[in-house]
């Protein structure tokens, strides 16, 4: 067996679990920062302003997909257009829902 090459993560299916992550990662410093700026809980933070105030779940959902745009950029500039696909991917998914608990908040 050879080197691994990089360039055999350059699929649309990598790129889809890396926007996946990246959101959770988005979520969970989200998470982390709130708590600490308000001295709550992570539980506070998901249970009472993500699960059950239908203001700020469109808001917590752009800030947790933002770095995937980083990581899209990233991406591009290292030619990996398949993985770029599929980061891609996950922001027009949650677009869609994101406008969609914007429309809820009303």
């Amino acid at each position: 067996m050879g080197p691994v090459s990089a360039r055999r993560f350059n699929h649309s299916v990598f790129g889809f679990a890396a926007g996946l992550l990246g959101t959770g990662i988005g979520f969970a410093a989200m998470t982390a920062w709130w708590s600490w700026a308000n001295g709550t809980s992570f539980g506070y933070f998901v249970d009472e302003v993500f699960i059950r105030s239908a203001l700020y779940k469109d808001s917590i959902l752009t800030i947790s997909v933002l770095f995937n745009v980083g990581v899209f950029w990233l991406a591009l500039r290292c030619n990996w257009d398949h993985f770029a696909r599929g980061i891609l991917g996950v922001i027009f998914i949650t677009v869609p829902l994101i406008i969609w608990f914007q429309a809820q908040a009303f």
